[in-house]
C-alpha cells in the first residue's frame, strides 16, 4: 500500500500537548493523550483539538463555546477574538497571534518531524497535470503523499501535510496563488527539497497587472527550497535570469525544461513518444505539453535516482486529471477531449495546438471556449489577441459559451451550456473530435456530461 492511500480519518498527525506547547508557547496540562487537529466543527471528536479559521463569510470562533460545551477538551484561538468565548472556557484556549499561521505552524512542524523529501510545483498553468504525471513516476519508488484534488492554497497545503502518513517518503506538494506573497507564505511552510514552476502566463494578470509581477510572485517559492535541493524551471529566459538572482550563493542545483530537447516526436492511440537523451520514452497522454512535462518528471526522477525501467513505467501508469485533458470515447468514433476545469488564453493555446497537431487531417474538429477567468482590465485585450491567433488555426468550428466572449469573432456565441449542446448535437458526426476548455466558473462539465449521458 503506497502512502498515498487515504485514510479513514481526515488528519492522520498526532501530537501531544507537550510537543503543541513547544511551537506555542503555553503551560501544558499533564495530558499523556495525543490530538490531531480539526478544523470543521461539524465533524470534530474527543480526540481532537479544534483550530478556527476566519474567512470572508465565516469564522469558526463562533463555534467554540459549541464544540468546547460538548466536551471537547481544547481549541486554539486568536487573542483578538477571546472576548467571542465564555469566561468559564477559556481555560481551555491554546491563545496564538493567528489561527491561520499556527494551522502553518503545525504543518510545518509535523513536516520537519517524518522528513520527507517535499516537491512543490507552481506556475500560472498546469500545476495539476505535472503534480500527477511527478507523482506517477515517483510512486515506481518511494511512497508518496501527494495534494489532492485542489487543496492547493492557504488551507489546502496545511491539510494535505497533516494528512501525511508517518512512512512518507516524497511529499508532492501544489502551491496555488491569487496575489503577491501568497506562495512565499505557502513556501515557508513546504521547505521544498525539489521546487518546479511550470511556466508563467497570464493567468491572474487581472490580479497582479502584468506577466513582471506574475513571474515574481511565482518565483517566490525558490527563496524556500533547501540547502542540497534543485529549482526545475520552464525554459523561459526571463524566469531564469530572475531564478538565478534569487538562487545566486546559495547550494541549490538550477536545471530547465525544454521542449526542444526532445526528439521523434510522434502521437498515437492517445499516447506521446519522444526520444530524451538518447532513449524513447512513451507517456500515456498525447500532445507536446505532455511532452514537456515528461521532461520535467524525467529531470526530477533522476535527481531523486529512479532508474529508466522506473522512469518509463511511470509515464506509461500516468492518468490525466477528470477535466484537464483527458479523452472520452463517444459512440461512431467522436471523441471530447475534456479541458472543462480550468483556462486561461495560454492553455488554451496549448489545447487549441494539441488538438489540431495530434488528430489526424480527415477529423471534423471543433473548438468550445467557455468564460477566461480573472482577466481583469486586461479581458479585452487578451480576447482580441486570442481571436487573431485562432483566425490562422485550422477548425472546422468554433463556440464560445457566454456574453463576455464575444470579442471572439468567427464563433457561434451562444448564451448558456444548454444551447451549446443542442448546437453540438447536430455538428458531432463520425471523425469529429470537440475540444471543450473554460475555466471552473464556466460550468463546462456540464457540457461533457451530457454527451457521456447521453451514450
Amino acid at each position: 500500500m503506497s502512502a498515498e492511500t487515504v485514510k479513514t480519518e481526515k488528519t492522520t498527525a498526532k501530537f501531544s500537548l507537550k510537543e503543541l506547547s513547544d511551537i506555542f508557547n503555553f503551560n501544558c496540562p499533564n495530558n499523556e493523550q495525543l490530538f490531531s487537529i480539526c478544523t470543521d466543527s461539524r465533524t470534530i471528536n474527543k480526540n481532537q483539538i479544534f483550530l478556527p479559521l476566519s474567512g470572508e463569510k465565516f469564522d469558526g470562533h463562533n463555534f467554540i463555546n459549541e464544540i468546547l460545551g460538548k466536551g471537547i477538551s481544547f481549541s486554539f484561538c486568536d487573542v483578538r477574538k477571546i472576548s467571542k468565548v465564555d469566561e468559564k472556557l477559556r481555560k481551555s484556549l491554546i491563545l496564538v497571534d493567528n489561527t491561520l499561521d499556527a494551522y502553518h505552524r503545525v504543518a510545518s512542524y509535523y513536516r520537519d518531524k517524518i522528513n520527507p523529501k517535499v516537491i512543490a510545483i507552481t506556475g500560472s498553468s498546469g500545476k495539476t497535470t505535472v503534480k500527477e504525471l511527478i507523482t506517477s513516476v515517483i510512486l515506481q519508488k518511494h511512497k508518496v503523499h501527494k495534494t489532492k484534488a485542489n487543496f492547493n492554497n492557504e488551507i489546502g497545503v496545511p491539510k494535505t501535510i497533516l494528512e501525511m502518513l508517518e512512512d512518507t517518503e516524497i511529499l508532492v506538494l501544489e502551491l496555488a496563488m491569487r496575489a503577491k506573497g501568497e506562495i512565499n507564505f505557502l513556501s515557508r511552510t513546504a521547505k521544498p527539497d525539489v521546487a518546479v514552476i511550470t511556466n508563467v502566463g497570464s493567468a491572474h494578470i487581472g490580479r497582479l497587472g502584468n506577466l513582471q509581477s506574475i513571474m515574481e510572485a511565482k518565483s517566490e517559492i525558490l527563496e524556500h527550497i533547501k540547502v542540497n535541493g534543485t529549482a526545475i524551471l520552464n525554459n523561459d529566459l526571463d524566469l531564469i535570469k530572475l531564478a538565478k538572482m534569487k538562487l545566486e550563493g546559495r547550494n541549490i542545483q538550477f536545471q530547465t525544461f525544454d521542449l526542444n530537447e526532445a526528439s521523434n516526436i510522434s502521437f498515437k492511440d492517445g499516447r506521446a513518444t519522444f526520444t530524451f537523451k538518447n532513449k524513447n520514452y512513451t507517456v500515456n497522454a498525447t500532445g507536446q505539453i505532455h511532452v514537456l512535462n515528461s521532461i520535467c518528471a524525467i529531470k526530477l526522477a533522476h535527481f531523486l535516482k529512479l532508474s529508466d525501467e522506473e522512469i518509463k513505467k511511470g509515464l506509461l501508469e500516468f492518468k490525466l486529471p477528470e477535466g484537464r485533458g483527458n479523452i472520452i470515447r463517444l459512440k461512431d468514433n467522436m471523441f471530447l477531449v475534456d479541458e472543462s476545469y480550468n483556462a486561461n488564453p495560454d492553455s488554451l493555446k496549448v489545447a487549441v495546438t494539441n488538438l489540431i497537431e495530434c488528430w489526424g487531417k480527415d477529423y471534423n474538429k471543433i473548438l468550445v471556449i467557455g468564460e477566461l477567468a480573472e482577466l481583469g482590465e486586461h479581458e479585452n485585450k487578451l480576447l482580441k489577441e486570442l481571436n487573431t491567433w485562432l483566425l490562422d488555426r485550422k477548425l472546422s468550428c468554433v463556440i464560445t459559451v457566454g456574453d463576455k466572449l464575444k470579442e471572439i469573432k468567427n464563433a457561434t456565441n451562444v448564451k448558456n451550456t444548454n444551447e451549446c449542446c443542442a448546437i453540438l448535437n447536430k455538428l458531432l458526426i463520425p471523425k469529429s473530435v470537440v475540444l471543450i476548455k473554460g475555466s471552473h466558473i464556466a460550468g463546462l462539465e456540464k457540457v461533457v456530461n451530457y454527451f457521456i449521458e447521453k451514450q
